[in-house]
């Protein structure tokens, strides 16, 4: 076979051009530090570089942002927690304390004062929020705990209540008045069977409704009236004189079919027969639960807002006789974070699970005791000095005596009831302390969880990035190697197809 001068040509050139590209493309991946720089390059690298990519960013959203964010919104909220049972165990202290004998008038004053502030700074602890979210108001995380300030807004709440909503409250039938000469019935210990209710200071216009709930298989509820208040209060000071001019109660104890509504204290007193009415009916399975309705107008600052915690509807005044109505459902509100591939976190804790209208109510009810202790305390020195200073053999001395003695078996009663007030709420207030370090103790756990899943997508992340720089990355002294070989081929191909064209046959003729 004839090999011609045009065929030389023709195969050096096509030879160079490849040298060329083979030399263009270790020149790419030299500079570029990349496999390749083009899909079509290597369909195979460049499908696997997708999915490492699409990996390593869901792998980068959990570690650098779901888990960092979760462990913040959980740092903050055990923050809370922690501060709130301290002074849990501080009000726990100050009962042992007051469930002592031998405590002074100026004692007493300083529990009261220390207890009031203690109930102030528990429900601030609930306001705590985090980049801009409170952090115990379920998915409202715009709305606060609590109200910031005293205000008139309209609500008609349906509060559940559980047996444990029935308790027992003591006190003293006797007015002490160190001005009073007229002669007065004996000091009697009164004891309460009663259902208090979330708030005080609910409207007396609206009486409350007790009722119990089923629910049938399509669910449908049926509701039935328990029992309607016979009597109505608008103070517990109204109340305490009916039962001392013996209207509703007698020998110590509510009349059987007595049920008082006292608006400013939010309590509905039972007699006997209601009180056992109610009894069975928390033991009937035929009812799923029994509420209370009611209404409240206004809101002092720091209290709980009913929509995080109650079934409730708030009606807004928009003037010229309308009104707006907004609907509230009592549900679970768990936000959870996406923490891993199909792996979800709750990271919040709801205010209705800890900070419970209970711990304000107990601690308030218990100031009340002791001011009642103290106040009895200071009239009965009082009529001590009024009778003491006057003749004795008197009538009027034996009438200031009279009162003196009453007032004496009036602050004995009234400190015994104090002392057993103290004694319950030491167990209440270690109850609620547990509450709150159980609390404190799940959302540590899930902290701790949430190291050990960081610290496995962190490993993961590695793994990926390696992956990722195994798949598309160039070897760099690997590549400076191929490309000065290449590089010498390709100057060698030039010198020799320079030589090898030069010579044709003309040169021999």
């Amino acid at each position: 076979m004839r090999v011609t001068n045009l065929m030389m040509s023709n195969n050096a050139l096509y030879n160079l051009q490849r040298q060329e590209q083979r030399l263009n493309t270790l020149d790419q991946q030299y500079t570029t530090q990349k496999k390749i720089s083009a899909p079509s390059e290597d369909p195979i690298i460049a499908t696997r570089a997708l999915k490492l990519n699409t990996t390593y960013s869901e792998v980068s959203q959990y570690v650098d942002k779901n888990i960092p964010d979760a462990l913040a919104w959980m740092s903050m909220t055990q923050s809370a927690l922690d501060n709130t049972q301290a002074m849990l165990s501080g009000i726990y202290e100050k009962c042992v304390q007051g469930n002592t004998d031998g405590l002074s008038d100026t004692d007493r004053r300083a529990i009261a004062t220390t207890l009031a502030e203690y109930r102030d700074q528990i429900y601030q602890e609930g306001t705590s929020s985090y980049s801009g979210r409170f952090l115990f108001t379920g998915f409202k995380t715009d709305t606060n705990l609590v109200f910031t300030e005293d205000t008139k807004e309209r609500y008609v709440i349906n509060e559940a209540i559980t047996p444990d909503s029935l308790n027992s409250y003591s006190d003293v039938a006797y007015q002490v008045s160190v001005t009073d000469t007229d002669e007065q019935d004996a000091p009697v210990r009164m004891d309460f069977h009663r259902i208090r209710l979330a708030y005080d200071a609910v409207d007396l216009e609206v009486t409350p409704t007790i009722s119990a709930i089923s629910i049938d298989d399509e669910g449908e509820e049926t509701s039935t009236d328990l029992i309607t208040p016979t009597d109505t209060y608008e103070t517990y000071d109204d109340f305490m004189k009916a039962v001392e001019e013996g209207d509703i109660a007698t020998d110590g104890k509510l009349n059987s079919e007595v049920v008082v509504f006292i608006a400013d204290r939010g309590e509905i007193m039972l007699g006997e027969e209601s009180y056992n009415t109610m009894k069975a009916a928390f033991e009937n399975d035929e009812y799923d639960r029994i509420e209370v309705t009611y209404q409240k107008s206004s809101f002092k600052e720091n209290e709980l807002r009913p929509e995080h915690y109650f079934t409730c509807t708030r009606v807004v005044d928009e003037g010229l006789e309308t009104e707006a109505t907004f609907q509230y459902t009592k549900k679970e509100e768990e936000i959870k974070y996406l923490v891993n591939y199909n792996q979800q976190m709750t990271v919040n804790v709801q205010g209705k699970d800890c900070f419970t209208h209970n711990i304000g109510r107990d601690i308030d009810e218990l100031v009340d005791i002791v001011n009642a202790a103290i106040a009895a305390e200071d009239a009965m020195n009082e009529l001590e000095k009024k009778y003491k200073a006057l003749t004795a053999g008197t009538e009027e001395y034996d009438k200031a005596k009279a009162l003196y003695e009453n007032s004496k078996i009036a602050y004995e009663l009234k400190s015994k009831v104090m002392q057993e007030a103290f004694a319950d709420n030491e167990t209440r207030f270690q109850a609620y302390g547990v509450m709150f370090s159980n609390r404190a103790s799940d959302v540590g756990s899930k902290e701790q969880r949430l190291d050990l899943i960081k610290t496995r997508l962190e490993n993961q992340q590695a793994d990926v990035e390696q992956l990722q720089s195994d798949n598309i990355d160039v070897d760099l002294s690997e590549i400076i190697v191929r490309y000065t070989s290449a590089y010498d081929v390709y100057n060698a191909a030039l010198s020799a197809t320079a030589k090898s064209i030069v010579d044709t046959l003309l040169n021999y003729l």
